[in-house]
């Protein structure tokens, strides 16, 4: 029987508990990208670190030459570049914009679309819509096909009158934004610019909030029915419903969301530190290019930190064991 007994214990600490499982899940899940990184781009992160304290000159016969200057690229950047210094700000700036007003459509957009109604299929398509577009798929569609390239071709006559058309519509929309809330709310100067560049960038937000939409709708798709259904019985009402149990429920998404939107924001193509970088590097300057990228990656590492701790603290975890 002790021996039994013996045995029968040693098993019991051998299984694994159910947070043990589930981390050994989540190692399983992400193992794919963690061997990628270790085997394909962690050398390379190495070199460009290496290179961003260099003159890196490329040969006529292939190769290149490295000649070791210090801090040099990074003084450039910071003290002489006129630019970047701007640019990284309003990098900071349009992120810190643009991260709430996107999580929160996000959310009102992914609650919306959870209800039971006809066509909610079609306009979770709809919305989806901007993130394939942003693939660059269509576009390359569109120019192996020899019909629009002809149809580009003759577009591009009136491409200079276009954009001429578009800015001035966009500044005298802006100018009707100020000029209202001016006469109609007395809105400090700050608060003004902030709220006519969220509403002018509607379009933006809208094409920026797919891939959240979709993760707060399997989120929400997640929370067990009943646990409604229970705070109806006791009288609760939808505004109580979403804010003790939906908010709660689907917090650690949101932080999910805020740190995807923070990356999103500082990678997109239209980033005006991202379009310096690859400016530098078509100019072979590959050294500066490279000093630019790991300080914007030190920028943007640092606010993903502080905004990751400050959300977190008001996340929910819900215990399932």
């Amino acid at each position: 029987m002790k021996e039994i007994s013996v045995k029968t214990i040693k098993k019991k600490r051998r299984r694994l508990s159910m947070e043990q499982k589930r981390d050994l899940k989540g190692w399983i899940f992400v193992s794919p990208f963690v061997l990628g990184f270790l085997v394909l781009f962690l050398w390379i992160f190495i070199d460009s670190f290496r290179f961003s304290f260099m003159n890196v000159q490329l040969q006529s016969q292939g190769g290149y030459t490295t000649t070791f200057i210090g801090w040099k690229n990074y003084l450039k950047m910071l003290t002489i570049d006129p630019d970047f210094n701007r640019q990284l700000i309003g990098s900071v700036q349009d992120m810190l914009l643009d991260t709430p007003i996107i999580v929160m459509f996000s959310l009102f957009i992914a609650v919306v679309l959870n209800q039971k109604m006809k066509g909610r299929t079609f306009f979770r398509a709809v919305f989806f819509i901007p993130v394939i577009l942003a693939t660059g798929i269509i576009e390359r569609a569109d120019m192996s096909n020899s019909i629009m390239n002809a149809y580009q071709n003759i577009q591009g006559i009136d491409t200079g009158m276009a954009q001429l058309h578009e800015a001035t519509t966009e500044l005298f929309s802006r100018r009707e934004l100020v000029f209202y809330m001016q006469r109609i709310f007395d809105f400090s100067p700050t608060l003004m610019n902030m709220t006519v560049g969220a509403a002018s960038n509607i379009y933006s937000v809208v094409n920026n909030s797919g891939v959240q939409i979709l993760i707060f709708l399997a989120g929400l798709q997640a929370i067990s029915p009943s646990i409604y259904e229970a705070a109806y019985m006791e009288g609760c009402s939808g505004w109580e419903c979403f804010w003790k149990i939906t908010f709660p429920m689907i917090s650690p998404l949101i932080l999910v969301n805020v740190i995807y939107s923070i990356v999103d924001s500082f990678t997109g193509s239209s980033n005006q530190v991202m379009n310096s970088i690859t400016a530098s590097m078509r100019g072979g300057q590959y050294g500066e290019a490279a000093a630019k990228a790991w300080m914007y990656f030190l920028v943007a590492a640092v606010f993903i930190t502080l905004i990751s701790f400050v959300v977190s603290r008001f996340v929910f975890y819900q215990n399932k064991e």
